[in-house]
């Protein structure tokens, strides 16, 4: 009696996970091929798949991005580029699919553009991800203790030093600011709509009154959670709850 229930607990863990003896190198290979063969449907099920049991690339949210895109539920691509863009921030074909991703939302949000001059200011910011961030930081930390403790035995050169280190100091406070920012906006609850449309109330319920309605690709950022509703708000004076289902957080 043992063997036969032995036999039925290894049938059943085999049957069941298979797919897990794979290694993830593996099943991204599988994942690659069925979006090539265009089905993306199993695509979308082995890239999410891998999300479970790998650390992924900014490539894997790309790919998951793309899948969603061509199922055309516009939602879940944008969530999955700016996810993947959050680790690849300077990769033109993340964000190139971002904005044909945002093209196609019902909902025209507004985005600031940047100048020439702000663009170039920002260049860092936005091509820099929060490791490498934090290794130039580091290494700018270290360069300056470095240059004070030669300063002490090479006194002749003491002035030339210091400039060198007040210029340091300077570029290290502009990217701890950037990498603060960076941390703070990945700590942020970002999220976007992922259902066809949903009705933003003024209360946690059903019965409340009406305030807007969202449509799917909605980017907004989760104020608060209650139960199964969340408070959400697309600027200062426009907030409103709705199920926490009807959005996927980025």
């Amino acid at each position: 009696m043992k063997k036969f229930t032995l036999l039925l607990i290894f049938s059943f863990f085999i049957s069941t996970g298979v797919v897990f003896a794979q290694s993830p190198e593996e099943i991204y290979r599988k994942a690659n091929i069925n979006y090539e063969n265009e089905d993306y449907e199993k695509a979308v099920s082995l890239y999410e798949m891998l999300l479970k049991i790998d650390r992924v690339g900014p490539e894997v949210f790309y790919n998951l991005g793309n899948s969603y895109f061509k199922l055309k539920k516009i939602g879940r691509a944008i969530v999955n580029y700016r996810r993947a863009l959050r680790l690849a921030p300077g990769d033109r074909d993340i964000s190139h699919n971002l904005k044909l991703a945002r093209a196609m939302t019902v909902d025209k949000i507004e985005r600031p553009e940047k100048g020439f001059l702000v663009k170039a200011l920002l260049l860092p910011y936005d091509s820099m991800n929060i490791d490498q961030l934090t290794i130039f930081v580091s290494m700018a930390y270290l360069c300056i203790v470095t240059l004070l403790i030669v300063s002490i035995f090479f006194a002749a050169r003491r002035r030339g030093l210091f400039y060198a280190v007040g210029t340091l100091a300077a570029i290290l406070i502009v990217f701890f600011i950037f990498l603060a920012s960076k941390i703070r906006a990945k700590n942020s609850k970002e999220a976007v709509v992922v259902v066809d449309s949903v009705d933003a109330r003024s209360g946690p319920k059903e019965d409340y009154l009406l305030q807007f309605t969202l449509h799917e690709g909605s980017e907004i950022r989760i104020v608060e959670d209650a139960q199964d509703w969340r408070e959400i708000d697309l600027s200062k004076d426009l907030r409103g709850w709705i199920p926490k289902d009807s959005v996927e957080a980025i």
